[in-house]
């Protein structure tokens, strides 16, 4: 059987379509997984969709914490195309796997003795951030009705709404049914490790230690490559670079060339 990943990109941007060439050849030693690649939305087509969401007005990322950063068309268009699939997730019960344009393998071998039970985690984030996601039905659903039923703002990236959905979902008062979640997920620590817990308490102290590296700790299998002064959007001109000193730059998979012209 085979299982669907998508491949988030701009058929339009020329560098997000280089970007694809490089992951998706990195995809095809892993067993029983197809990638296509699927349009995402832009600032020129996000109105588009065909849901609302219901957006916040100031980013509440941390990096943004000294600077009060208005969400831009460009963070909500990133947002939507990622939504788009959750969405899809709830309504249908698909077990998809969700990737950016740059999502690297680095360990195939590792991933490949993943991807057997991938679809039985709450969360699936086997990557250094939002770059490779699946979830689960009845998660997709917990958020579907964050957002619609309790109008819960979305203020902040994809990987940052998921994070605060954990919490949420594993609180027994908000979700008495399903009180505890399997979930894999980057760690704070920087340094291309994930870390798991399987069907336990992720209210507290067990997703403070998940997140701080100290639970089911392992080496990502997959990271974001990336060419150096190339990227396909604009970040915030204070905040969000990226540069050689930054910890996330470090764990990237450094291309010494791309094909975008």
């Amino acid at each position: 059987m085979k299982f669907k990943a998508v491949m988030i990109c701009d058929f339009n941007n020329p560098i997000s379509m280089a970007y694809s060439e490089v992951a998706i050849k990195t995809w095809e030693p892993i067993k029983n997984v197809e990638v296509e690649r699927w349009q995402c939305y832009t600032p020129e087509t996000i109105t588009s969709n065909p849901f609302k969401l219901p957006w916040g007005s100031y980013s509440s990322a941390s990096k943004y914490k000294n600077v009060k950063h208005k969400i831009s068309t460009t963070e909500k268009a990133c947002f939507t195309s990622m939504f788009h699939w959750w969405k899809h997730i709830a309504e249908t019960g698909e077990n998809i796997i969700i990737l950016e344009h740059d999502a690297f393998v680095r360990h195939p071998e590792k991933l490949n003795a993943m991807i057997d039970n991938w679809k039985d985690w709450d969360v699936w984030c086997p990557g250094i951030a939002a770059e490779c996601i699946s979830m689960s039905q009845p998660f997709a659903k917990f958020l579907m009705r964050e957002w619609y039923d309790f109008k819960n703002t979305i203020d902040a990236g994809p990987l940052a709404e998921v994070h605060t959905g954990i919490c949420r979902f594993s609180d027994s008062k908000l979700n008495p049914n399903r009180p505890n979640a399997s979930v894999m997920w980057p760690t704070l620590t920087m340094n291309n490790k994930i870390g798991e817990i399987v069907n336990g308490d992720t209210k507290h102290i067990a997703l403070n230690r998940l997140l701080k590296g100290k639970i089911g700790v392992q080496t990502a299998p997959i990271t974001q490559c990336y060419y150096p002064g190339k990227q396909t959007i604009e970040h915030h001109e204070v905040k969000g670079k990226i540069n050689y000193k930054d910890a996330t730059y470090n764990q990237m998979e450094i291309l010494e060339s791309l094909d975008y012209e």
